[in-house]
């Protein structure tokens, strides 16, 4: 009883000792997370988050919201825990880059960028390097604001943020198609990319996943406009945030080849039961660090 008593107490006080690393998929009404070792699935599970904490990717009440979280993770024993997390599509923008040059800091260069936001929002840009296309790099624009609110969160919640990063970059990572087509499947807004030689060439926003007939009918006209260009894809490579269930998705009048890293053997299940969520973003986020 003695003992038992002192490995109670030691467990909490090895969490903050020697802190966990923690995936984290962020979206607006789920937060998924994972833990591995090495390859193998340890831990999984989702916080549901209350309306109005989040919205586009962006905290809103950040106090709540770190308070949920922390909450969450020291009940599962993650107290301390140093957080890797994607940011869900809707919170950045990606851009081609075929220059070694350094990224564009100055306004009038940000121009060129075309991004969604009015031209006096601070933005950072991030670079994603293509080791398959050398020269080249995805540029990653993200509100400084958003980013801000997030490591805020993060350490109002008691956690170390080591790397934050966009939903598309994590499932190029993840699927490693050189070619052809790529559907990112999210419950607040669903996108499609072009690949060529392992580049994104061209990027499209599609309705959420739920979505089915307007996700349908735009996914037809991005097909159609490339038709003259390319032979429309007898299947289309899927990465499904966690947050998207995977049922009543095959009807998209394409083939889907889902990213799933069980299945592929990038992972091992060493949970007891079978996990029923799709981790090719949690899975490509967390490739960047997993060794072989």
């Amino acid at each position: 009883m003695v003992l038992a008593g002192v490995q109670e107490r030691l467990g909490p006080l090895q969490a903050w000792l020697f802190p966990q690393r923690v995936y984290l998929e962020l979206q607006d009404q789920t937060i998924t997370a994972m833990v591995l070792s090495g390859r193998r699935l340890t831990w999984l599970d989702q916080l549901t988050l209350p309306p109005g904490l989040c919205a586009g990717g962006r905290p809103l009440n950040g106090q709540a919201l770190a308070d949920l979280l922390g909450d969450w993770l020291v009940e599962r024993g993650y107290a301390g825990a140093r957080i890797w997390a994607v940011l869900p599509g809707i919170a950045s923008e990606l851009r081609l880059l075929k220059s070694s040059a350094a990224l564009p800091v100055m306004p009038k260069e940000l121009e060129a960028l075309r991004l969604p936001w009015p031209a006096e929002t601070a933005v950072d840009l991030l670079r994603a390097p293509l080791p398959s296309c050398p020269g080249s790099s995805v540029s990653v624009a993200v509100e400084a604001a958003l980013l801000e609110d997030w490591i805020e969160v993060f350490a109002d919640a008691g956690l170390g943020l080591d790397a934050l990063e966009a939903a598309p970059v994590c499932a190029l990572r993840g699927i490693g198609l050189q070619s052809g087509w790529l559907l990112g499947l999210e419950p607040e807004q669903s996108w499609l990319l072009r690949l060529e030689q392992g580049a994104p060439t061209w990027q499209w926003r599609l309705p959420p996943s739920a979505e089915h007939e307007a996700l349908q009918a735009e996914l037809d006209q991005c097909l159609s406009y490339w038709q003259s260009r390319a032979p429309r894809p007898s299947a289309i490579a899927v990465v499904a945030s966690a947050a998207v269930p995977a049922s009543g998705l095959g009807a998209l009048g394409v083939e889907l080849e889902w990213m799933d890293p069980l299945a592929a053997g990038e992972l091992e299940n060493g949970l007891s039961h079978p996990v029923e969520v799709p981790l090719g973003l949690l899975w490509g986020l967390a490739a960047a660090e997993v060794q072989p």
